[in-house]
This record gives C-alpha cells, sequence and structure tokens, in this order.
C-alpha cells in the first residue's frame, strides 16, 4: 500500500480502528459456530444425548445470529466511512483544482480531468469501503482458522502451510502484471472520456458534421473502446488465472486433508466431530485465500486510481498568492503601468501532470516570444484602445494582467505594486472582462449573473440587462430570467452571449475594466447602444477596450497600436490617421472592406 494512501487514511485513524475491531470481531467471530458443531456432533450426537444436542444447538444458533449482527454493523460501517473519505478526497481535489492556473486547463484535456474526478475518485471508494475490509477480514479469518487448525491438529495445519509460500508467490507474480495493465487501463479509459466529451460538445459535434468522415470518426472510437475491451479481458484472465490456480492448490491440500482426517477417524485417534470441524476450518482458510486473489484487481486498480489522484493534489499551482501578498483598494480608478514586459506561452508538459496532456503534448514544439520589452502606463480612470492585427499580443496583455499567466520578464503593476505581490482574490475582484467569445454555464440567465453579484435583487439584475440591451430578449421569453441558456450558452446567439456578460460585467464594482472585442458579435446600431450604456459606468474607472473595428475605440483617450508584440504608434485617433502610418493603413483598411 502507497504511503500517500496510508498518510491520506491517518485522517481517519479513530473510525478506522473502529472498523478495524469490528472486522476481526466478525472475523473471529465466524470459527465459533465451527468449535461448538464439534461438540455437539462428539458430545451431543455421538454420546447420545439429545439435551446436549440441543444446548450446543442453540448455542450454535445465537453464534451465527450475533455473526450475521457484527456483520452487517462492519459492512454498514465500512461503507458510511468509505463514503466520507471519498467526500474528503472529491472535495480536497476539487479545492485543488481550483486553484490552479490557466496554463493547466489549456494543457490539460477536460475529460481527464473528470476521470480524475469521478472514475479514479470511485476506484479509490471500492477500495475503502469493500476491498481493503475484505482484505484485512481475510488475513483475520485465516490467521484465526489457522490457529484454530493447529491447535486442533498440528501435522493437517503445518502440511496446509506449505501451500502459503505457494500462494504468496503466485499472487505477488500477477500483482505486478496487474499494476502495469491497470495503469493501461485508466489511461486509456481517461483518453476516452476526453475524446467523447470533445466530440459531442456543441462545437465538438457541428465541426464533426461539417468536417468528420462518419466511418472514420467510428473507426476511431472503436479502436479506442477495443483498446480498453482489450485490457479489461487481461485484468479479468488474470484474476481468473490467479483464483484458478488458488483453488487447484488448495483443492489438492484439501483432497489431503480429507484423507489424513479420514485415516485418523479410522485409527481412532480423532474424533468424528473433529474431522467435520477440520474439513469446515479447511473451508473457512479456503474463502480467504479465494477472497484475497480475487479482490487483487479493484486493490491494484484502486492503488493506482489513488496514485493518479495523488498526481494531480501534488502538482502545485503555477500560480499563487506569495505569503506578503497585498490587498488592493475596492474603490477609485487604478495606474496600470506594463514595464518591459516579455512573454511566451510555455510548453503544454510544464503547465499540467504530463498524464492529462496526452500523448502529443509531449512532441509539442516552442511557439516563440508573444510580446517582446511591452511598456505602456495607464493612468487612473482613462480609457485606452489597443488596435492590431490578428496575433499581435493584445488578448495576451489582458490575460496577464487577471494573471492568468505570468509575465516572462519585466514587471506590470497596480498603483504600484507588482501583481505578484496582490492577493490573486483581490485582484480579480479588481478586474472586470468581458471577451469576444464569453462562456456561460449550463443554467439559467439568472444563476449566470448572479454568479457575478450574488446579492443582487430583480431590480438590479433587470437595470444591468437594459444597460446591456438584453433585456428586449429577456422579457420576451416565456421563462424570462430563468431562460435557460444551454450548455456554454450555446442556445443563445453570440451577440445575446456577448450582451448577458456585459449585464454580468455591469453587476460588479471592478476598478479596471477590460473589454477584449466584447462588442464584436454585435450589429453597429446595437454597438452604439451598448457603448451608450457602458460610458457612465466606465467613468472613473480604468479601462483597455481591445477591439479590431478601429470605430470602437475612436473615442479612446489613447490609442495603442500593437504589432509582433511590440508597441508601433499610439496617440488619439485623429493624431494617429494623419500620421499616414500602420494605424492609418489599418484605417484605410477597414473603410475599404467595410
Amino acid at each position: 500500500m502507497s504511503r500517500d494512501l496510508l498518510r491520506f487514511l491517518g485522517g481517519f485513524t479513530g473510525r478506522l480502528g473502529v472498523l478495524a475491531l469490528l472486522i476481526v470481531a466478525q472475523s473471529s467471530l465466524s470459527v465459533l459456530p465451527i468449535l461448538v458443531g464439534q461438540r455437539l456432533i462428539d458430545e451431543g450426537v455421538m454420546a447420545g444425548d439429545p439435551g446436549r444436542v440441543w444446548g450446543f444447538g442453540l448455542a450454535f444458533a445465537g453464534a451465527a445470529a450475533l455473526h450475521a449482527v457484527l456483520v452487517f454493523a462492519e459492512r454498514g460501517f465500512a461503507v458510511r466511512l468509505g463514503e466520507d473519505m471519498v467526500l474528503r478526497l472529491r472535495l480536497d481535489l476539487y479545492t485543488h483544482l481550483q486553484r490552479q492556473s490557466l496554463g493547466f486547463f489549456t494543457a490539460a484535456r477536460a475529460g481527464a480531468i473528470v476521470s480524475r474526478l469521478h472514475g479514479d475518485v470511485t476506484g479509490v471508494q471500492r477500495v475503502v469501503s469493500s476491498t481493503i475490509p475484505a482484505v484485512v477480514g481475510a488475513v483475520v479469518s485465516l490467521i484465526v482458522a489457522g490457529v484454530a487448525l493447529l491447535a486442533m491438529e498440528p501435522r493437517l495445519a503445518l502440511a496446509l502451510g506449505v501451500v502459503m509460500p505457494v500462494v504468496y508467490g503466485a499472487t505477488t507474480w500477477v500483482s505486478r502484471r496487474l499494476k502495469s495493465v491497470s495503469r493501461r487501463y485508466l489511461s486509456a479509459n481517461a483518453d476516452l472520456d476526453s475524446k467523447v466529451a470533445e466530440r459531442f460538445s456543441v462545437v465538438g459535434a457541428e465541426t464533426a458534421s461539417l468536417y468528420v468522415h462518419p466511418d472514420r470518426d467510428r473507426d476511431v472510437f472503436r479502436h479506442n473502446v477495443v483498446t480498453i475491451r482489450n485490457l479489461v479481458v487481461r485484468q479479468a484472465l488474470l484474476g481468473a488465472g490467479l483464483s484458478a490456480f488458488l483453488t487447484l492448490a488448495i483443492g489438492m491440500a484439501g483432497a489431503g486433508a480429507y484423507v489424513f482426517s479420514g485415516l485418523w477417524v479410522i485409527s481412532g485417534t480423532v474424533s468424528f466431530g473433529m474431522m467435520v470441524a477440520m474439513v469446515a476450518l479447511l473451508a473457512r482458510l479456503y474463502n480467504p485465500i479465494v477472497t484475497l486473489a480475487g479482490v487483487k484487481v479493484d486493490l491494484v486498480t484502486g492503488l493506482v486510481s489513488f496514485g493518479r489522484v495523488r498526481e494531480i493534489l501534488d502538482f502545485a499551482p503555477r500560480i499563487c498568492d506569495a505569503p506578503d501578498a497585498l490587498e488592493l483598494p475596492r474603490t477609485g480608478g487604478a495606474c496600470v503601468e506594463f514595464s518591459k514586459v516579455s512573454f511566451e506561452y510555455p510548453a503544454s508538459m510544464d503547465l499540467v501532470v504530463p498524464s492529462l496532456a496526452g500523448e502529443l503534448a509531449a512532441m509539442e514544439a516552442p511557439r516563440g516570444p508573444v510580446l517582446g520589452d511591452f511598456s505602456l502606463t495607464i493612468e487612473p480612470g482613462m480609457t485606452v484602445g489597443l488596435v492590431g492585427p490578428s496575433g499581435s499580443g493584445k488578448s495576451t496583455l489582458a490575460r496577464l494582467l487577471v494573471r492568468s499567466w505570468d509575465v516572462g520578464s519585466g514587471r506590470i503593476l497596480i498603483d504600484g505594486v507588482d501583481l505578484r505581490k496582490i492577493r490573486l482574490a483581490s485582484l480579480r475582484n479588481s478586474v472586470g472582462v468581458v471577451t469576444q467569445t464569453p462562456f456561460l454555464f449550463n443554467g439559467t440567465i439568472r444563476a449566470n449573473l448572479l454568479m457575478a453579484a450574488p446579492e443582487a435583487d430583480q431590480e438590479h439584475l433587470i437595470e444591468a440587462c437594459r444597460a446591456a440591451q438584453i433585456w428586449g430578449m429577456i422579457e420576451a421569453a416565456p421563462d424570462g430570467l430563468d431562460t435557460m441558456v444551454g450548455d456554454g450558452g450555446m442556445q443563445v446567439s453570440g451577440g445575446e452571449r456577448q450582451r448577458l456578460a456585459i449585464a454580468r460585467l455591469l453587476l460588479t464594482d471592478p476598478r479596471i475594466v477590460i473589454l477584449d472585442e466584447a462588442t464584436s458579435h454585435l450589429d453597429n446600431a446595437t454597438e452604439q447602444a451598448v457603448q451608450r450604456a457602458l460610458t457612465p459606468f466606465m467613468k472613473g474607472r480604468t479601462c483597455l477596450v481591445i477591439a479590431h473595428r478601429l470605430a470602437t475605440v475612436r473615442d479612446a483617450q489613447l490609442i495603442v497600436v500593437m504589432h509582433e508584440g511590440r508597441v508601433v504608434e499610439q496617440g488619439s485617433h485623429a493624431h494617429l490617421d494623419g500620421m499616414g502610418g500602420f494605424y492609418a493603413r489599418l484605417s484605410r483598411t477597414h473603410k475599404e472592406t467595410a
């Protein structure tokens, strides 16, 4: 058993002690009816004493009833304890995933994470609630039955003891192979979960219907499930082979026990009742050994599952609070300074547990720098427009400002404080963001809005939706604010998602506002109405507006033109348009394509 699992179980020491006592009690008591049965035969039946037959019969029934009560208590306690452990493990894993950086989730496959959170944790639950109690119970039964058999007839017990090294050798050999197969099975299962989740998401299903040939798609899926089938069969065959070998070994030992005990009865050295008891004890030895062989697959798979969960829990978040991190003030505009910032996206294998990234991530080529020596100061309450061709680093700047990533070199400061010295929760409460493709969780419009402002009442929700020019759609819907938006918000249009995201922003009180192509899916009239509604909200706040449409940033106090991760021009719209440079060329291109 792994040290990590032992450390985890250490948090439940008291309850594990109670469970151990219940297991020992019920396993020990399982031998009592056999011993009572021996006396019933020898002292009652063979002696022709009906009174003793009745007396020992009642004692036998009482022992069996008490054993049944203890079995029920042990199984019920084990299940409850196992579920409590799984609850703790699942919460620990979920909380740890919450603390991971954006890079972790860009590199990890979503299905692989779900597989760890559900499938692997369930595997641990089986080990804790059923496999470990079965193993402990089997070991205790072996010891108790072995000691009882040794006390009755040492020659028979010692002869059977010869079988145990053979049993141990066989189980050890199978365990090594099971561990390898279990790892491959769990990895293949996670791959399948990830591919299915991706394939049957709304976007995945639409893309597949347009570009992927159904037969090839089905062949890829078939290959994955056949791989899993083969691994499951391999597991089952290893377990079945071990069980068959143990059955043969113990069967041979049992045949010898019957022969020798029968001869001893004939010679008068052993009573008939003792022979029956020895045969019953032999069965008590047989059952635990078969149990130990049978749970080997579950035990090894569960331990591998725990190792996969532990792998994530041991992966430290790449972005976290410094020990001396500060809180930001909650009111007023903020001064934002980018000082000689350079950045390139790390390779996937540096961001996540390798097994979550998949095999292709190991072959990923370096992506090269995105920002180089970028400097910009945004004064409190100032609105700055950021324009430039795709891939120039505009959205990357927005992500760096909310510390989804850390800069490679240079610094980003808010009110003179390095982002890395600010508590993450405080930073993200101070910055409001609307992106080009905002995400809505599967649920109602109301639930998605209340995520930003849990205390907001109906009046505030309606006010924000009116300002975002989305209330008309909501009011016309039969369920109003309780309208479902679907997985990822796919039951509403792209423009409606953007307006709902803007309404969500309006419900917050950020000092810094980032609008990253926030109105790109809106028509000109709706965009202008939204911008008019945003104007009073943005007043006094530090705003960074990223846009391809130059009209979106025309009224910004400062427009910064980016190209290949650097500032190439900056100034007002009129100044830049009159320079005849990069911005002017962008402006002409937009006019020609309008």
